[in-house]
């Protein structure tokens, strides 16, 4: 809910966009506990939970719209726009989180994970629960929360921890769209420019759709990411501890630490690192017990590769991309894995290669801020594709971290490749396999969405310097 020019020294920000969404959250779970009567039991108790939060959360975004516009006497269509397109994204998606107010099949999992945390028993034990330890001990935290708040009369507990979540999914997005605003910013977008592109890569965008029809975790790696990205120049500590916050929840962002390492930003290397001791060590009670990381690591060196690259081409990765060659053009299936790995070898080196050379370009840039976002923003955000491309699981879902690259790639959009041709037109197409296509399996048009990313990733070449909006 934090504006883009939220003022961390004025209270009354503090008032309208925390502690009122705040109690905006700890109101309908208060009011279902005590059964008031003016809550009558038309329908179940999760829509009457959900639906009594869409009304909490509305009044807030009514009073912050209002407060926004009266701040502003005599205020623009255009500055009404960059406004409000804010709190009517938002507004969107809290309509989202309160129709989809059943468990998916992938939450049910996360459930399984967090029942057997409690239980002190493995997690693992259920081979589609894939995340290290640390989501799974969060959310048994809010159980145990939810243990001294209510009882299982007044509010089941399970529905409460599933409440926190899709709650928390909520604030993400809002911080997520924040988030990718500054970013937006902060490699030239106007004011204009960024919310409507902003506005448009969020509504129009089947993956964080799905991300939460499916009740994913995505946008904490969505966070992750753009935290990492906006915060490398001067808080560098908080850059690796976003790196490092995101790689506990999935995997996925651990790959960002690399070019941390390569340029040698050892300040925020030294974040991550010290971030994920502390974490590591309230999980596992000072060092005393380390059972649930002995219990992860067992199953990530059994990873069931192969289930991953089954015949659900929406699967977009490269062994899937291997197998279903073999499957439907009859190639023979010896050849699945040679293909695999050397379609993993050469965009491990195409990445590396693009990372040298955006080093050897930016000596020779005039020293400043666009010469370290050049650096910085593009080598991380290489490296955020490379996790969509080298992954064994990449479902459309997980298509929602390529939202900075798409943000890099419209902020480039001007410069042409060096056959001469504009390539805005191809950005725009590249966008849209990845954002704006539903889900289909037809071979090979499945692997849009990978194509899609191979595509920004080709037009935000290390070749293409940046420059400040005109």
């Amino acid at each position: 809910m934090l504006p883009i020019n939220f003022n961390f020294h004025r209270g009354s920000d503090y008032l309208f966009h925390v502690i009122l969404p705040i109690v905006a959250v700890c109101l309908p779970p208060l009011f279902i506990s005590l059964n008031l009567s003016i809550m009558p039991l038309i329908t179940i108790t999760i829509e009457r939970l959900f639906t009594t939060f869409g009304f909490c959360m509305w009044c807030v975004l009514l009073i912050v719209a209002y407060r926004e516009i009266r701040a502003r006497p005599g205020i623009s269509i255009e500055e009404g726009v960059v406004v409000l397109l804010p709190l009517l994204t938002s507004f969107f998606f809290l309509v989202l989180i309160v129709e989809y107010v059943g468990k998916s099949w992938d939450y049910e999992n996360y459930e399984d994970a967090i029942r057997a945390v409690i239980l002190r028993e493995n997690p693992y034990n259920n081979p589609h629960y894939l995340y290290p330890p640390f989501f799974a001990q969060s959310m048994a935290g809010i159980y145990r929360i939810g243990e001294k708040l209510f009882d299982n009369e007044g509010l089941n507990l399970w529905l409460f921890v599933f409440y926190i979540h899709q709650c928390a999914q909520f604030f993400l997005i809002n911080l997520a769209y924040q988030l990718s605003s500054r970013f937006g910013s902060y490699i030239g977008l106007s004011d204009m420019q960024n919310k409507i592109i902003v506005t448009a890569l969020f509504l129009f965008n089947f993956p964080l759709i799905r991300t939460l029809h499916l009740n994913q975790v995505n946008l904490y790696i969505l966070d992750a990411a753009l935290i990492a990205l906006l915060t490398l120049n001067k808080f560098p500590y908080a850059s690796g501890a976003a790196v490092m916050f995101g790689g506990l929840i999935k995997l996925y962002p651990f790959i960002i630490g690399v070019p941390l390492v390569l340029m040698r930003k050892w300040k925020a290397v030294f974040g991550a690192l010290i971030s994920g001791i502390v974490v590591v060590l309230l999980q596992t009670n000072f060092g005393r017990d380390l059972s649930l990381w002995k219990q992860f690591i067992l199953f990530l060196i059994s990873f069931p590769v192969d289930r991953e690259s089954s015949l659900w081409i929406r699967n977009t990765t490269l062994i899937s991309l291997a197998r279903n060659l073999s499957h439907f053009t009859g190639m023979s299936e010896s050849m699945i894995q040679p293909l695999f790995i050397t379609a993993m070898l050469v965009v491990l080196v195409w990445i590396a290669i693009r990372f040298y050379k955006r080093e050897k370009i930016y000596p020779t840039l005039t020293p400043g801020i666009l010469a370290e976002t050049y650096r910085n923003s593009g080598n991380l955000i290489d490296f955020t594709g490379l996790a969509l491309l080298i992954t064994p699981s990449a479902w459309d879902h997980h298509f929602v971290i390529a939202l900075p690259l798409a943000l890099w790639a419209v902020a480039l959009r001007r410069y042409e490749m060096s056959v001469g041709r504009r390539v805005d037109g191809w950005v725009g197409v590249a966008i849209v396999c990845i954002f704006i296509l539903p889900p289909f399996d037809i071979f090979p048009l499945s692997y849009l969405r990978m194509f899609g990313v191979i595509a920004l990733l080709i037009f935000t070449s290390p070749d293409v310097p940046l420059k400040s909006s005109s």
